[in-house]
This record gives structure tokens, sequence and C-alpha cells, in this order.
């Protein structure tokens, strides 16, 4: 069981030393659960949810979300102008706004962050860079020192000039605000140049902006995150935060035994019934994201082969008795919750064994007998393929009896499925290497839909490694124009493209379920009316600061 900080006041008040301001409270720490981190707690090269969850708290973002997931004033307020080809971008700096270590906030802090995201040799998961400002191509070639397009204005104002217009563009302003004179200078004293970013990496595990909280330490998989008193929006009223690494299976219970007071565990008819049974406090959010299979094109180079596979993927029934009535079935490779998931979008490819043995044979596959077994053989070689699902070595995931059931329908045609169970750092990790056949995993939406960085053939995150001229044609042509309509016919265009090239299956659309131990948290402080764009402690920088517990 964890210590509180209650036995500690009490004695402090009677031995008449400095408990001042704690007394009405009980509790002065919070412990969130958390799933595996991958330790990389940077803005700037983090690829895992759930280190983001542990680096927010130290930062905040230029521009906001506000709760339909619409552009809104963060640490500055913003105007967007069209001049003649250009579209101008000017960033107002709130006044008064300091980083951790005292430090104030510039407009040349801003201009550090974009030339980073834009640097040559940025291997991180930003898209700043698919943003046409003007002058970048030729920083980024080698022929410019600077970026032509962005200016400091002064000490609080940074102008960005893009030619032409992109919708898509403000979105890429919403991120995570960190000084220059600490991300740019090492501890030996080695500031970052163009073209070679270790300096920035040198940082990736202590991680500091200008956040309602800093960031203390990261040790023996718990996170601890110290709240900054000098927080331009007040003091957060919550002294200590720690997220600490407990299995998806152990989430809820945790909760219940009083080992931690918040967490998120997956949303389903029994967890949901055993919190409210516990005096739990859930608060359900539809989640801004969904689940998939995808299929790496360069090692399944068959379009053939990857639409048999698509046509063993029996989805509904593992989704219903994983999830109940807390999640549906997709069908488009999108969260239903952006507003450009097309409109009675049916089903592409069906469970059909029947269909997926006809793909085979279009791929030159033949069953042959041998010892009395079916096999399926090209050129003497039986067909084999693996995939990989984070289920913690236990098969813990909602997609696992999918997968499970692809196994068996594929040894009934002759072939072989090799399923590997591993943890998430692992499973993602070799993903960004491109070197699993298939694997099971899950895209966070943003507000705009921008599908740019996960299917264009220039994506930093195009983990399926497809490359379609049509398909960049039509992501190009999407993210020039400001139509809302045209947009979602240029869209629906291309996500029937990505299902035809058949590299991803659309799973499920699920509800989020996050848990709070009313017993310590004052949930009065929470967000009130959370949405998949301001959902409760686990994404909300410019709310941290208000959680009160009891």
């Amino acid at each position: 069981m964890k210590k509180r900080l209650l036995a500690i006041c009490f004695v402090c008040v009677l031995a008449l030393t400095g408990c001042a301001g704690k007394a009405d409270h009980a509790y002065t720490t919070v412990i969130a659960g958390e799933s595996q981190f991958n330790g990389v707690f940077s803005p700037f090269f983090s690829t895992n949810a759930y280190d983001k969850h542990a680096y927010q708290f130290a930062f905040d973002t230029l521009i906001s979300y506000d709760s339909q997931g619409q552009p809104a004033p963060g640490l500055a307020d913003y105007t967007i102008e069209e001049k003649d080809d250009e579209t101008v971008y000017t960033f107002h700096l709130k006044q008064d706004v300091n980083f951790s270590d005292g430090k104030p906030m510039t407009a040349q802090d801003l201009l550090f962050n974009i030339l980073i995201y834009c640097d040559p040799s940025y291997d991180g998961s930003s898209t700043m860079s698919t943003v046409d400002i003007v002058g970048l191509e030729e920083y980024k070639n080698g022929d410019a020192d600077e970026i032509a397009g962005v200016r400091v204005v002064d000490d609080k104002t940074l102008e960005v000039r893009v030619n032409g217009i992109d919708p898509s563009a403000i979105y890429k302003f919403v991120f995570e605000v960190a000084p220059a004179h600490y991300y740019g200078t090492d501890d030996n004293g080695n500031t970052w140049v163009k073209g070679d970013l270790t300096v920035v990496k040198s940082r990736n595990d202590k991680p500091m902006g200008s956040g309602a909280y800093v960031f203390e330490s990261f040790q023996n998989n718990i996170v601890t995150l110290r709240a900054n008193e000098n927080y331009w929006q007040g003091a957060p009223k919550t002294p200590t935060i720690k997220l600490q690494v407990n299995s998806n299976a152990n989430k809820l219970e945790a909760v219940k035994q009083g080992e931690i007071d918040i967490s998120s565990p997956n949303a389903n008819p029994e967890s949901v019934k055993m919190a409210e049974e516990a005096g739990l406090y859930p608060v359900m959010i539809d989640n801004p994201g969904y689940g998939y299979i995808g299929i790496n094109a360069d090692r399944v180079p068959d379009k053939n082969i990857r639409k048999a596979m698509m046509h063993l993927m029996n989805r509904a029934p593992a989704i219903q008795t994983y999830y109940g009535d807390l999640a549906t079935i997709i069908e488009r490779p999108m969260s239903t919750t952006s507003w450009a998931y097309p409109k009675g979008a049916e089903e592409f490819y069906g469970f059909n064994p029947e269909k997926a043995l006809e793909y085979f044979k279009a791929a030159g596959y033949k069953q042959v007998a041998e010892n009395g077994r079916t096999v399926l053989k090209k050129d003497g070689v039986q067909f084999r393929i693996e995939i990989a699902i984070g289920g913690e070595g236990t098969m813990d995931h909602p997609s696992a009896p999918i997968l499970t059931q692809m196994k068996t329908e594929l040894e009934k045609l002759g072939g072989i499925l090799d399923i590997t169970d591993t943890d998430s750092a692992i499973l993602f990790d070799k993903m960004k290497a491109g070197e699993w056949d298939m694997f099971v995993a899950a895209w966070s939406a943003t507000p705009d839909p921008d599908m740019y960085q996960l299917y264009h053939s220039e994506g930093t995150t195009n983990h399926y490694r497809i490359k379609n001229e049509e398909l960049d044609r039509l992501i190009e042509a999407g993210r020039s124009t400001t139509d809302i309509e045209e947009r979602k016919e240029i869209y629906a265009q291309v996500l029937d493209l990505i299902m035809d090239e058949a590299v991803e299956m659309p799973v499920y659309q699920r509800m989020n379920m996050i848990v709070f131990n009313p017993k310590v948290v004052n949930t009065e402080s929470l967000i009130k009316e959370a949405t998949p764009y301001r959902q409760p402690f686990y994404d909300n920088y410019f709310s941290v600061h208000t959680l009160e517990l009891n």
C-alpha cells in the first residue's frame, strides 16, 4: 500500500513545524496508473502515448483545442490572414510566461521549436515539416540557413508565412513549447547545430517546459512530477503527481484496492459495473482514435495476399465479446469522432475464407496434399506470415480473438500464421523499423483528419510502407482547400483507396473510461462535460493545475 502524507502532516502539526496550507487536505499526492513507458519523454521525439501522458504535465502548447477539437488560444493568441498567394499566421505570446527554471519564454523559443521540427535530420512523429512554409524547402535542402517564412517580429511575436492555403496547418502549431536554452545545449555545453539533433535528444529523459508540473524523476517504473509553484496560470492545487506502471489487467483492481487513485482501464460492460459497484467515479468518453490491424506492404508486396488476409479477419464477435455495447465495428481507417468519417460506410472485406483462398490462388499459391493434410504452397514454399500484437504475453487485447481465428482459418487453407505477443515498446519499435509483416495497433486521431503522415509516400509514420501516386495526389488535394464539403468528398476517396490497397483493416471505435477514487480526488475539480478533445487528467494541458485532492 502507498504511503500518504496525512500521517506526516499530523506529526508536523503536533510539532508546530510548517505544514501550513495542507491541514485541510488529507492527500497531497495522487497516483495514476499507466501502461509501459518507453522512456522518451520528449515532445520532439516521443511516439508512445504513455510517455506523452508523462511529459505533457511539464508543458503547455503554443495553441490549444476547444472542447470540440477546434483551434483555440494557448500560450499564444493568434491571427490568420490570407495575403495574395500566402497565408500569414501571427502568434502573440501571453505576458509573464516562464519556463519552470524561471527563464521567460520568448519568440526565439518558438522559432527554435519550429527549426527542430523542420530540421533535415528530424526523425520524430511531428508533421510540421509537411506544411508548405515559405523557404522551408531551401532550408531542408541546405540552400539556406534560415526558414525565410518564419520571422521573430519582437520578443513576444512570431510570424509564419505559408504558401497558398492549408486548412490543416493551424493544427500543426498545437505543439509543446520547449525552451531553446535547455534543449539547444547539453550538459557538456555542446550546442545544437542544423542537421544533427544529438544535443536535443540528450534531453529525452529529462523534459522541461512551462507547464503546471516539473518532471522530477523516472525510477522503478514510476514518473514523479512536482507542482510548478510559479506556473503562469496559478500554482497547481495538487502538490505531487506520480504515474505508476501497472498492467492493463490490473488497472481497475488497483484503484479498488487503493494502490492507485486514477486509472484508464479498458471500458467494457464488466469493468464499468465493477467501478460503479466499488463506489469509484468513472468518466466515459468517446475515444478520439481507433484500433486496427496493419500490413507492411514492403514485406507483403502482393496486394492479393494482403486482400486474402483481410478476408480472414472476423472482427464483430471479438469486439462484441471484449467491449459489448461500448465499441462498434468501423469500416474505414478513421475515428468516427472525425467530421470526415464517411456516413454510411459499408463493409469492404467481409469474413470469407473462400474469398481469401481465391486471392491466394490469384497470388500464385496452390493447395497441395502432403501427408494427409492440405498445404498452401507457391514455388515449393508453404505460405507463412507473422503478426505482432501487444497483449503483454497473455493475449489481453480486444483483437486477440481475431488473430486466433485467423490462425485457425489459415491452417485450414494450408498456411501458417505466427502470432507474436509482445509488450508495446517492442511492438512499436519494430513496427517503426518496418520489421513486422503484420501488426495490431491503434491510432490517436487529430481533430483535423490530415492523413499525410500516415499514408502519403513521404509520411513520417507510414508504417504500412504504402506508395501510391493517386493516393498521394488525393491527400495533397485534401489539404489544399478550406471547403469542408469538398474535403469530405476527397477523404472518402482516400479512405476507399487505402482499403483497396489492403494495408489496414479498421477494427473498432471504442469508449474510454477514466476511473477516479473519489475518496482521494475531489471529483468536483474535474473537467465538466468531458469530450474526446478535453479529457480529465490524461489530456488536459490547460486544466490539470485545477485538479484538487480531498
